[in-house]
C-alpha cells in the first residue's frame, strides 16, 4: 500500500528519510522483537529502544504495541512499515543502477534457494557466472521456499531459485522458467505390490494407481517448502489423504528412509535420485499416466531493477539447465 501524498509528505517532513532508522524499525517489524533486531543489526538493545522512542516522538504517533507479546504493530507501525519498505526498495534499485553506471560491473547479487537445491544447482552455473562478471559477488541463502519469498518481499534476497507456479507466488512477484523438472516416486522394495501397477512407460518405468495406495506408508516434506505443496496436490487429484505420514525436512532424508529403512513411499524430484548416494537401492515408479513435473523458476519483486549482471545470471541459470 503507498501512503496518500499528504500523509507521505508528513512523515517525510518529520524525519523518516534517515535510512538508518527506517531500517532498524523494519528490523524490529519483521522480528517481532527488538531483543532479537538489535542482535541482528549488531547493537544493544537500549540502544535500538531509544531509536524507536526518538521515532515515534518525531512522528507524534506510537509505531509498536510494546505490551504485547511479541510485540505488533499498531495502524501508524503499519503505514510507516510499508512505506520504509517502499523508499528502502526504491533506493536499492536507484543504488544497482548508478553503481552499474559508475564503477561498471561490480557489486553484490543476494540469490535465495532451497538448501538441497543449492548443492545441486550452484556448481553448475557459478564458474560461468564468475568468469563473465568476476568482480560480482553473489550472497546466498539457502533456506525454504516460504522464507526466500518472504525475503524476496522484504528486500532482504533479490532473486530466488523456486520451484512453484503463478498461484505460488504473490502477486507482486514476477517469475522466468528456468526449466521442468521431473517428478517420480520412489518405494522400498515390495512395498508396492503387482495389483497396484498399471503399466509401464517408454523408459520401462512401472506406471502405479495411486488410488490403491492410500494405506501405504509415505514419507513427506513439513510445511514450508513447496515439495509438501506439490505432493499434497498429487494426493488431492488421487481423491485421498494419506493417514501413515511421516514428516522430514529434506528429500535426501526421504529417500534415506525409504531406501535404508524401509519406511515409506517417497514422491521426490529426479535430480534428488540423481545426486542420492544409495540410488541403487531405489525403485522408481510414475504415478500418472503423463510424466509430472513442476517448474523451477527465477523469482523476483516486479518492480526490481535488473542490471546487466543480475540479467546475465538469470540467462547463464536458464542456459545451463535447458
Amino acid at each position: 500500500m503507498i501512503l496518500p501524498v499528504s500523509e507521505t509528505s508528513l512523515i517525510l517532513q518529520e524525519g523518516i528519510m534517515d535510512f538508518r532508522d527506517l531500517t532498524y524499525i523494519l528490523a524490529v517489524a519483521d522480528n517481532r522483537s527488538v531483543t532479537e533486531a538489535a542482535n541482528k543489526l549488531y547493537i544493544s538493545q537500549p540502544s535500538l529502544s531509544y531509536i524507536i522512542s526518538k521515532v515515534e516522538e518525531e512522528l507524534g504517533v506510537k509505531l509498536f504495541y510494546r505490551k504485547t507479546n511479541p510485540i505488533t504493530l499498531t495502524y501508524a507501525g503499519q503505514l510507516y512499515v510499508e512505506t520504509a519498505r517502499e523508499i528502502l526498495a526504491k533506493m536499492d534499485n536507484l543504488k544497482r543502477q548508478l553503481t552499474e553506471v559508475g564503477v561498471g560491473e561490480k557489486g553484490q547479487i543476494s540469490i535465495g534457494i532451497p538448501t538441497e537445491r543449492a548443492g545441486y544447482m550452484i556448481p553448475k552455473f557459478i564458474g560461468k557466472f564468475h568468469d563473465a562478471f568476476p568482480e560480482m559477488e553473489l550472497k546466498l541463502m539457502e533456506t525454504r521456499s516460504k522464507e526466500i519469498i518472504s525475503g524476496i518481499d522484504k528486500g532482504r534476497i533479490l532473486l530466488g531459485i523456486l520451484p512453484g507456479r503463478e498461484e505460488d507466488y504473490p502477486a507482486n512477484m514476477a517469475y522466468e522458467l528456468i526449466y521442468k523438472e521431473k517428478i517420480v516416486m520412489t518405494a522400498p522394495e515390495g512395498m508396492i505390490t503387482p495389483e497396484m501397477i498399471t503399466g509401464t512407460d517408454e523408459n520401462g518405468i512401472a506406471v502405479v494407481d495411486l488410488k490403491k495406495m492410500k494405506h501405504l506408508p509415505y514419507l513427506i516434506m513439513q510445511q514450508g517448502h513447496y515439495s509438501r505443496k506439490k505432493t499434497d496436490r498429487i494426493f488431492k487429484k488421487a481423491g485421498f489423504v494419506p493417514k501413515n505420514v511421516t514428516e522430514v525436512s529434506s528429500n535426501m532424508t526421504a529417500l534415506s528412509l525409504s531406501a535404508n529403512a524401509g519406511l515409506g513411499i517417497t514422491i521426490v524430484p529426479e535430480r534428488a535420485v540423481e545426486t542420492f548416494a544409495d540410488k541403487d537401492k531405489l525403485k522408481i515408479y510414475r504415478y500418472s499416466e503423463q510424466q509430472d513435473t513442476w517448474d523451477i523458476n527465477a523469482v523476483y519483486k516486479k518492480d526490481t531493477y535488473l542490471g546487466k549482471a543480475e540479467r546475465a545470471l538469470i540467462d547463464i541459470i536458464k542456459e545451463t539447465f535447458n
